[in-house]
């Protein structure tokens, strides 16, 4: 959507002031998504889409725009990372450490 310049998404990206890296942000994006379902880069896909979308809630709070797109979207990253991977989250650590204590 970035990469095709959708109205809606000009109109918020000239407000913020970040029009001219609208496509970069979308490269990003792509890159970010890619590296997040190949299963070999899982770990640095989640590590990089949650700052991407947590930077965009924080500019979207300081423009007084609503927020929730990227919230929905980074709450969608962090369940499909720990669907996956749930170690990313020290879980699967300490689930080891209670059986071996039993």
């Amino acid at each position: 959507m970035k990469l095709t310049a959708q109205a809606q998404l000009v109109e918020i990206f000239t407000k913020t002031g970040l029009l001219p890296y609208m496509k970069l942000f979308g490269v990003a994006e792509l890159v970010f998504v890619s590296l997040f379902l190949w299963p070999r880069s899982l770990r640095i896909g989640f590590l990089l889409l949650t700052p991407y979308f947590g930077g965009a809630m924080a500019v979207e709070l300081s423009q007084h725009i609503f927020f929730i797109m990227p919230a929905v979207i980074l709450a969608f990253v962090w369940l499909g990372a720990w669907l996956r991977d749930n170690s990313l989250f020290g879980v699967a650590h300490k689930m080891q450490k209670t059986f071996i204590a039993h």
